[in-house]
Formats: structure tokens, C-alpha cells, sequence
């Protein structure tokens, strides 16, 4: 691993501070003057002031950071005055005291803020010592043993009561060309050294806010300038976000994002990085890249302090071996180095992960036509085949924990509604938990979709016809906690949430991928993705679900109040009581999928076929309040490329229901848009006998189809599909049921997509007439250019000069001519 790392600014962290400040304290007499005096003019002065003035130093070329120095007289006294008015007990060990809580900090911090600026303006004005510092430099004599003993009773649990320990602290013992510990009677070089070693490690156990212990000298030059550049370092390369002292490891947030920047970098999702692997992660992130024999080093090292764990496996670094790295990095006080990685890939000071522009673009909505690229596709693939642990082809729930531990907490899926409900804020749409059943907490689940919707409660929800393991996540003040139970998921399902995903929103789908470990240059796809583009899946995956290639249809649900469109999508889904529906304010998306097999090629004795993933909207019926809004939402959506296909169903017992279907088509539909007509109920068709909204029972419900099947005539589309949800048709057991579900998946398929050796039916009004009257208006074209150029050559050589025998059209005679010769 490399040795020194980028500076901040070159890290790509915004959060870096521009300009920070350092305190000096300490006792008088202990050399803090000189001690500044030294590291400003690099020369050491028997005479300086009893104090010195404010010291700023210009931007250093490795931090682009403006430091000022500020030294003290009577600091205590200013320090006292604060912990007066303040009055917090001592934490972290010191003093005696209690130990605040985080929310007692917290609260504290806003009154702190101000007490600290009056305290110093009105206890030292000509000094300023108790300020909003960044880090303190607290100095004793190495001479005085008291003045050390005085850190430990006076000093520290002050600076601590001021500042709850979230200022980082350096101490700095000075005078150490007049430290003789042979000096002491009776007590060896050594046993000094030792006693010396060991009351520092205590002090910096008892208070954990100090950062490290430097002896020094102003006289010698030595080691100045580590003490004002550790107090730098503190403050740019802050220890309490990514390590836990009171543990001694890697903080929860620490480990998760270097679990996820190891995933970036396990090309071959094997679990382990390798040499060359471990290489390009060192010369992406400091440039230089990583010997074999540094390599070899570091694997004995991280043998030897993690003898329980498994570090190292077949040659290769394993993520508890990965991460024992920084761990070593930080117990060595080198906190850049761990900095340098996080900052580069994309953390902030408090380890959030902040996405690329290019990753939020069409945060607003207005990109509904992103899809999944196929290096989406096949990332997703191969996490579900490194995290199938026992390889059976369906994802478990340790399995999902593990997928999206990487992710803030709470760690759940994009779709899970205790995430979600934050995750799709402000969206068109709001996803649901994918279930066998309506889930118990549905009803808590539509009431935080419904508070957190910004534009009105007709977004678009998601609920998959795939299923999820239960995740029980504790309740936050934001909104209730819904338990879904569910199922593990097959690479089918899991591959259907995800196209659903990026349906509802392409910008959340994006940024899930990316926090998961996906990096792809987004500026560079087209907006507009044909939907013939073939998922690129390996094809030596052992599951022939990935090798076959794959499509994303959205479809459209329309249809009347009670005309069963939502059964229908229940049963396509094989929940277990279709019928059972309850009216929902917003649009639901859901997720089924059907494998459509080709025409075989002659000779060939391959079956050839392809999935197609079906994301399909149902569009309930919109409040009077909500109507002008959906209309606007509708006419954004249906357009090409954000569509493919729309479902216009109607109520085989209702002409009404087959009126307000037509109603739709007319109204938000244009001719590029494919379409389908679906009858529903048909069983009750057959037993009823009448039509219940018919002219004095007239018009029965075979009418019904019969009208729509004249309306699809008229308009050259297939006629009307004819099903119903109940357990006679789609809903039946057994094979009779798969098949008929299947008809109908595969009846939809073959509507809108476009693939050689796929019977496509017809979906566009008077497609076919439309296609004979472009080939006609071809053929026109191509006989008058045929005609016209005629015109044209004749024309030119009436015009072309010549004095050959035959005058003007000379040329064009001896063309006859010259072929009798030849004759």
C-alpha cells in the first residue's frame, strides 16, 4: 500500500476546510512562545514576547488550507469562565464525571456556539483563546514534571468540559535539549524512559480526544514542525468517523464504505482481490502502483494481527484483509492514508457517499426512458451468483443482508417500504414491497406513500410479481415500520425489481446500482435505448435463466373503475386470492416475466428464446381533485420510449366499461403507441347471459367483445384478448393455470417487441396499411427518380456539343453502332 496520500483538495472532497485555526495552551514558562516563534521564522530566539500575536500562514501547496496560529496567556481563566456559565460534567473518563450522551451533546452544541464567542470577547479580549477553534496544541515542560501532572488534573478535563472532546488535541513536550533523565538518582535512562512512555499511554487512554504526544525542542529544531503539522492533520483527517476508541476497530460507517470501494474493485466478484486487482485500487487512488515483495509484507502483516480471522485466502486478500489494512494504517497515526481512499471515491467527513451529477440527472422525473444498460445487467448477474450462497439459484434472506450491507442503514432494498418511503420522496412513484398477498401493514405502508408524495397521491407505486424475504427493521419518528413477509428470490425476480426500479425512477435506480458498487460513465449512453439491446449476461453462467437474453417491456394498465384490470394483474402475478383487491389513491407497477421462444432456423436443433420482463402499471381511477394532474402525468409517460405497450381493459359484462376504454385511446393515445384491448370476466359472460348496462337487454355481453373486436377491426389491431382472474382461467391450478398465464404473458410480448423470428401482432392502428403505403410512396419515388434521370441524360445531350458525324445526338447513335460492330 502506498506510503503517503493525496492531499485533501486532491481527493475530491468539498468539505475540506479552507482555513483552520490552532490554539496554544498551556502553563507559563513552558515555551509556548517560543515554540510558535521557532516554526514561523525557523530560527530560535533566546527573547521573544510574553505572547505572541495572531500568526496566519499562508495556503501550504499540499493543503490549499490557510492556518492561523494563536497563542495564549491565561487561558485557564477563559477556559474556567466557559465551564461556569456551561456547566457539562466531564465525559470520556476525565474528571471523575458523568459521561454525556450523544443527545445531550448534541443539544448543548447550539448555545455552546455563542457562550463561547461571548466569553471571549468579554474574559480576553486582547487574546481571544476561547473561540471556535479547529485543534489544540497543549504544551508542558518536559523539565517540570508538574506541568505535566497539571495536563491531567487541570488542563485536559477543562479543554474537555469546553469542548465535549470533539476538538482533537496534540500535546507537545517541550525543552527537551534540557531533558536529562540520568539526572534522577537512582533510576536508570531506561526505567525513566519506561515510566515516561506509560504515563502518556494513560493519559491518552483516560482522554480520548487527544490525537498523539510529541516531545520536541524550540532550541534544536526538532520535531517543531510535527507538531504543527499533526495539528493539522487532526483536523483534516478526523479519527472519530471512521474508528471506534472505545473498541479499538473500524467504525460501522468505516467499514461499510470500504467493504463497498473493495466490491468496485473485485472485478471477477470472487470475494477476493488479487494482486493485480489490489494494484490498479493502489494507482487509481495514490498513484503509484504496488510491488510484490510490499505485497508479501502486508500479508504477513495482516496474518499476524488478525490470527482468528481470514485474511488472506488462496493468495489473495479476503475484506476482513482489506480492511486490517487501514486498521494497521491508523494504529500507526498515518489517518491520511484511509482519508485519501474515502474522500477519492466519493465520502464526505461524515462517510456519506455523495453521487455524481451524472448519476441525478433526470432526478425530476423527466427521464422515464432510461433503462438498466447491459453493464448494469450484467453487474446485477454477477452479484446474485457471488452472493448465492449455497449456488441453488435463489437469493436467501442472509443473502440479501449481505448484498445491501454496503448501503447506509438502514441497509434494506430500494423497494422495501421502510426505505422506499424516504428513498422515492418527491418522485413520480413510490414503491412497494413485492409479496404472495397483500401485506399486513399495507395500510400503514399507503399512508407514509401518501404523506411523502410532493406532487399529489397519483404517483406510480411498485409491487413485484417477485418475492422478498422479511426484513424487520425498528421504527423511526419518520414513519411506521411495515412487515412484508415474503419469499427468497430467483435471478428472474431479482432482475424484474430491479427493470422496476429503474421505471419509477431512473435516478434512484442509477444511484442504487452506484452504492452498491457500480460505476459507469452515464453521460456517455444514449438517453433513448432501443428495446431489441440484449442483456449482457457471461454465457458460462450455469444458470440458463442468465443466458438467455433478455427485454424490458412497460406496459400501460387503463381501464373503468370495476372493470377487474387489477385481478387480471393479480392472477398474471399468481397471488393467492386475485380477487381479493382494495382501491388504492395512487398507480401500481408490478413485475412479471415470460420466457417467448423463436421460430427455429432450418437445420438448427437449438430452441432458441428470449425473457421478456413485463413492468406494468395499473392506473386506478383519479379524485376530481386529481384528475387534471394524472391527465398531465399520463400524457408524459405515454410517449415512445417511455412506453411500450398499453392494456385498455374493459368489462366483458359492461358495454359502459368498453365505452370508457375507447374514451382513453381517443383522448391520450396516438398512433405510435402500441395497444391492446383485454376483455375481462369472461367466465361470468357464459353464465349470466345479459348485459347488465345494456339498451332494454339488447346488447349481451358477447356483443360487448363482439364490438370491441369490430372497434379493433376497424382500426387493423388483433382482436380483443378474452380472459378472466377467476380459478377457471388464470387463476386455475396446476398446468391448466401456468398455461393460460402464460398465453397471456406471452400474447403481450409479442405485441411490442421486435425480434427476428417473433410472430409480432399487430398493435398500431393500421400498421400494416400505413407500412404498403410507404412502400408504395417508395416505389413512386424510386420510378420518377428512374424517370427523371432519363429526362435528365436526354437532356444533356441534346445541349452537348460535338462535331462528330450525326450532329447533336451523334453520341447516342453510335451506342447502336458500336454493339453492331461488336455483333
Amino acid at each position: 500500500m502506498a506510503n503517503v496520500g493525496q492531499p485533501p483538495h486532491e481527493a475530491g472532497n468539498d468539505q475540506v476546510k479552507s482555513s483552520i485555526t490552532v490554539l496554544v495552551l498551556g502553563d507559563e514558562g513552558v515555551g509556548k512562545s517560543s515554540l510558535i516563534s521557532t516554526f514561523v521564522s525557523r530560527h530560535f530566539s533566546e527573547v521573544v514576547p510574553g505572547i505572541m500575536t495572531r500568526v496566519r500562514l499562508p495556503p501550504d501547496p499540499q493543503n490549499a488550507c490557510i492556518t492561523t496560529i494563536v497563542d495564549s496567556q491565561g487561558g485557564d481563566v477563559a477556559l474556567s469562565s466557559v465551564a461556569t456559565t456551561i456547566s457539562l460534567p466531564t465525559g470520556g473518563g476525565g474528571g471523575g464525571g458523568d459521561v454525556l450522551s450523544t443527545s445531550e451533546r448534541r443539544a448543548s452544541s447550539a448555545s455552546l456556539s455563542s457562550l463561547r464567542r461571548s466569553v471571549s470577547s468579554n474574559t480576553l479580549n486582547n487574546v481571544g483563546v476561547v473561540e471556535m477553534v479547529d485543534s489544540i496544541i497543549l504544551v508542558y515542560d518536559l523539565d517540570r514534571d508538574e506541568t505535566f501532572f497539571r495536563l491531567e488534573n487541570h488542563w485536559l478535563p477543562l479543554i474537555e468540559r469546553c469542548y465535549n472532546g470533539e476538538v482533537p488535541v496534540i500535546v507537545a513536550g517541550t525543552k527537551m535539549d534540557l531533558f536529562l533523565p540520568s539526572s534522577i538518582a537512582g533510576v536508570t535512562d531506561e526505567q525513566v524512559l519506561a515510566r515516561s512512555r506509560q504515563q502518556v499511554v494513560s493519559l491518552m487512554q483516560r482522554f480520548r480526544f487527544i490525537r498523539q504526544c510529541i516531545k520536541c525542542s524550540a532550541k534544536n529544531l526538532l520535531r517543531v514542525d510535527d507538531v504543527f503539522l499533526k495539528a493539522q492533520q487532526a483536523v483534516f483527517y478526523p479519527i472519530v468517523p471512521i474508528y471506534n476508541l472505545d473498541v479499538g476497530k473500524l467504525s460501522e460507517n468505516c467499514e461499510r464504505a470500504f467493504t463497498r470501494i473493495f466490491r468496485m474493485y473485485d472485478r471477477d466478484h470472487d470475494g477476493l482481490l488479487s494482486h493485480s486487482e489490489l494494484d490498479r485500487f493502489q494507482h487509481d487512488t495514490f498513484r503509484v502502483y504496488i510491488y510484490e515483495r510490499d505485497l508479501a509484507g502486508w500479508k504477513k502483516v495482516v496474518t499476524r494481527n488478525n490470527p482468528d480471522a481470514e485474511v488472506v485466502r488462496e493468495g489473495k486478500f479476503t475484506v476482513d484483509g482489506f480492511l486490517s489494512i487501514f486498521d494497521v494504517f491508523i494504529c500507526q497515526n498515518r489517518l491520511d492514508v484511509p482519508w485519501t481512499a474515502l474522500r477519492k471515491f466519493g465520502y464526505d467527513n461524515d462517510l456519506n457517499l455523495n453521487l455524481p451529477q451524472s448519476i441525478l440527472y433526470g432526478l425530476d422525473g423527466a427521464d422515464f426512458s432510461w433503462r438498466l444498460s447491459s453493464s448494469a445487467r450484467r453487474f446485477l448477474a454477477d452479484v446474485f451468483l457471488q452472493f448465492d450462497s449455497d449456488k441453488d439459484g435463489i437469493l436467501s434472506l442472509e443473502d440479501m443482508e449481505k448484498i445491501f450491507s454496503v448501503v447506509q442503514t438502514p441497509s434494506l432494498p430500494p423497494w422495501h417500504p421502510n426505505r422506499s418511503a424516504d428513498l422515492f420522496r418527491g418522485c413520480f412513484s413510490l414503491p412497494t414491497m413485492p409479496t404472495d398477498s397483500a401485506p399486513a401493514g399495507s395500510e400503514a405502508l399507503m399512508e407514509v406513500m401518501a404523506s411523502s408524495q410532493s406532487l399529489s397521491a397519483s404517483g406510480i407505486t411498485i409491487i413485484s410479481g417477485a418475492t422478498f424475504p422479511t426484513i424487520d427493521v425498528p421504527s423511526t419518528a419518520e414513519g411506521p415500520t411495515v412487515n412484508v413477509p415474503s419469499k427468497p428470490l430467483s435471478f428472474l425476480d431479482w432482475m424484474g425489481l430491479w427493470h422496476v426500479a429503474s421505471a419509477v425512477s431512473p435516478a434512484v435506480a442509477r444511484a442504487e446500482l452506484f452504492r452498491l458498487g457500480h460505476v459507469e460513465n452515464y453521460q456517455r449512453k444514449r438517453k433513448n435505448r432501443r428495446l431489441t439491446s440484449r442483456a449482457a449476461i457471461e454465457p458460462n453462467s450455469r444458470n440458463l435463466d442468465m443466458r438467455l437474453p433478455s427485454r424490458e417491456v412497460r406496459v400501460l394498465l387503463l381501464g373503468s373503475p370495476g372493470s377487474g384490470k387489477t385481478a387480471l394483474l393479480n392472477a398474471l402475478r399468481c397471488l393467492e386470492d386475485p380477487l381479493s383487491t382494495s382501491k388504492t389513491p395512487m398507480p401500481m407497477t408490478s413485475s412479471v416475466h415470460v420466457r417467448v421462444k423463436k421460430n427455429l432456423s432450418k437445420g438448427s436443433d437449438i430452441e432458441e428464446s428470449i425473457i421478456v420482463h413485463l413492468v406494468i402499471t395499473d392506473v386506478p381511477e383519479a379524485t376530481a381533485e386529481n384528475q387534471a394532474l394524472r391527465k398531465r402525468h399520463l400524457a408524459q409517460m405515454l410517449t415512445p420510449g417511455n412506453c411500450d405497450l398499453v392494456m385498455l381493459a374493459f368489462d366483458s359484462t359492461n358495454s359502459a366499461s368498453l365505452a370508457y376504454a375507447n374514451h382513453l385511446e381517443d383522448e391520450f393515445l396516438i398512433d405510435d403507441i402500441p395497444r391492446l384491448y383485454v376483455a375481462t370476466k369472461a367466465d361470468q359472460s357464459a353464465l349470466e347471459g345479459g348485459d347488465s348496462a345494456g339498451a332494454e337487454g339488447k346488447d349481451t355481453q358477447v356483443s360487448v367483445i363482439e364490438r370491441a373486436a369490430l372497434h379493433c377491426k376497424d382500426l387493423d389491431l388483433e382482436p380483443p384478448l378474452v380472459t378472466s382472474a377467476t380459478s377457471s382461467m388464470l387463476s386455475a391450478e396446476g398446468d391448466q393455470g401456468d398455461r393460460s398465464r402464460c398465453s397471456v404473458l406471452e400474447h403481450l410480448a409479442r405485441s411490442c417487441v421486435f425480434e427476428t423470428g417473433i410472430e409480432q401482432l399487430r398493435a398500431k392502428p393500421h400498421e400494416e396499411e400505413k407500412r404498403r403505403e410507404a412502400a408504395k410512396q417508395r416505389y413512386q419515388k424510386m420510378l420518377w427518380l428512374g424517370v427523371g434521370t432519363g429526362v435528365a441524360a436526354a437532356f444533356v445531350g441534346l445541349l452537348w456539343p460535338t462535331k462528330s458525324k450525326g450532329g447533336r445526338f451523334g453520341w447516342f447513335k453510335s451506342l447502336f453502332t458500336r454493339q453492331s460492330a461488336i455483333v
